[in-house]
């Protein structure tokens, strides 16, 4: 024990003066409650984001229909008090407080979630959750207070769905004034618990209450600092020099061992899958040969045991276990270098000759470092491919996926809902999150049908047999593993749930590990 402490102790000594370098940039006095938030945002407008660092930041500034009880992560009542079903689960009636009101004191009404949902719809918008509403029939707003929803098909996590960020409702008339800067700090107008004080640009985001917000009395919190912290030693040693109260999922893999033995640390199942994304528009990888040997390569056991070393599971599908009511199909994609090699000559490159050198790119992070250069060797290894891991900061790393300019990129997928729906959909033809280029008529037409199937059980098999042909036909992305929730908290945090408590009683894990924060509150240290 005393090895590794000392271990901790001298990189704690090595990264002090980043750890003060990153609070003597700026003057502000550290707020009530400071978390890591990895990377710098790429934007705050909930109908343009799809990363985490961004969604955390959302979570807080809007709130949807519904929004998630912290206790539970159940659907709980947002700016609709109340609402009703039909008796064939197809058509909702929301029914919008009347003290609902945005950061600048304005009314929040049907006609915002009318125009957002309309936004996000709208090609021009860019959207990489567009496809959220292909399930969505029609939707208007009846007056200032009721928001009508028809659906195609019931749809059992719809719920869920209106509190998930993208149909949050936004300002028009911020929209409209400013365009694509209306969510910068001079004007952006939110309706969530908090509100955006100030974004400074490799230091921190300030977020202070929502002084119009309608449950306001509930909001402890009087400041809370989002800091843009990559670097995975960094960041732990900001929270062992108490400069943070919450590090979520930055454990350096060469001190799990250390970690787990200390009280505030936490882990746990996550509904979280890391997968590479292969770019088809690029040959070689426009052979499915060729992207099935690549998968094929991947000792992923290697990763998770020897370079991860914190429990994550290897994947070789996409749809992490646990669903209710899912199975998993067999998959293509298991450990087989001969199988691999049998494949690569098949298309024509035996023992890698004549292939091109493949990039693996990865968003700055020690941690996707590590595994791109493992599976990098591997592939040298066991294919002969000359293959160079490279990284990119957050926004380039996304604007880079965004354009395709790319061969092979990392990626990670928290689902949204306890659905396996929310892993598959992403992988219909143009959708705004595929990134990959793939297109396959019969996986868009079985998404299409579980859409429309109000049969529980039937629906599930149409899914099934989706995820089926994503991982022994297609192959556009390779799963890696399945994440394990981890963090690190302070004791004197009070309203955060690391374990959700049931209404009966019972216990479960956060598989999402999400901790909406209107309710969070700093104790004594």
């Amino acid at each position: 024990m005393w090895r590794p402490l000392a271990v901790m102790a001298a990189i704690a000594a090595l990264a002090l003066a980043a750890v003060q370098l990153t609070f003597s940039a700026g003057a502000l006095v550290p707020a009530d409650f400071r978390f890591v938030n990895r990377s710098e945002p790429e934007t705050l407008d909930p109908g343009r984001m799809s990363g985490e660092p961004e969604v955390r930041i959302a979570n807080e500034l809007f709130e949807g229909l519904t929004r998630r009880d912290p206790k539970t992560l159940a659907p709980a009542p947002g700016v609709a008090e109340r609402w009703e079903r039909s008796a064939d689960g197809r058509r909702w009636t929301f029914h919008l407080r009347r003290d609902a009101r945005w950061s600048d004191g304005r009314p929040v009404t049907a006609g915002d979630f009318e125009y957002a949902w309309r936004r996000l719809r709208d090609p021009a918008t860019g959207a990489a959750y567009a496809e959220l509403l292909d399930g969505v029939r029609d939707f208007r707003a009846v007056g200032e207070h009721r928001f009508d929803v028809e659906l195609e098909a019931p749809i059992p996590y719809f719920l869920e769905l209106t509190a998930l960020f993208p149909t949050f409702p936004v300002p028009r008339w911020a929209v409209e004034a400013h365009g694509r800067r209306w969510f910068l700090p001079e004007h952006l107008v939110g309706n969530g618990p908090f509100r955006l004080e100030s974004w400074r640009v490799g230091d921190r985001i300030r977020l202070v209450p929502n002084p119009h917000y309608w449950a306001r009395g509930r909001v402890k919190l009087r400041s809370i600092d989002a800091l843009p912290v990559e670097n995975a030693v960094t960041a732990l040693n900001l929270y062992l020099t108490d400069a943070v109260d919450w590090l979520p999922r930055e454990t350096p893999p060469e001190l799990v061992d250390v970690l787990r033995e200390r009280d505030d640390f936490y882990s746990g199942p996550g509904m979280i899958v890391y997968f590479y994304r292969l770019n088809v528009r690029r040959p070689p990888l426009d052979d499915p040969r060729v992207r099935q040997a690549i998968g094929l390569a991947i000792d992923r056991r290697e990763i998770t045991d020897e370079v991860l070393r914190l429990g994550q599971i290897p994947a070789t599908t996409l749809v992490p276990p646990g669903m209710p009511g899912y199975e998993s199909p067999r998959s293509g994609l298991g450990y087989d270098p001969e199988r691999a090699r049998a494949l690569l000559a098949e298309a024509g490159f035996a023992d890698g000759g004549g292939m091109r050198e493949l990039g693996i790119l990865y968003n700055t992070d020690e941690q996707h470092k590590k595994v791109a250069e493992v599976i990098a060797d591997q592939l040298r290894r066991n294919l002969g491919l000359r293959v160079r891991a490279y990284n990119q900061e957050w926004q380039s790393y996304l604007a880079s996926v965004d354009a395709g300019d790319y061969d092979i990129a990392r990626a990670g997928w928290i689902g949204d809902y306890l659905d396996p729906n929310t892993f598959l959909d992403l992988w219909v033809s143009g959708a705004g999150n595929n990134g990959t280029g793939w297109s396959d008529p019969d996986y868009d037409a079985l998404i299409a049908a579980a859409r429309a199937e109000a049969d529980p059980a039937r629906r599930m098999a149409l899914l099934q047999r989706a995820e089926f042909r994503l991982v022994n036909r297609g192959f556009p992305v390779l799963p890696i593993y399945f994440y394990v929730v981890s963090g690190l908290v302070k004791p004197h945090v009070e309203g955060f749930y690391t374990e959700l408590e049931l209404a009966d009683g019972s216990r479960a894990p956060n598989l999402q590990d999400l901790h909406p924060l209107r309710e969070v509150w700093v104790g004594e240290p």
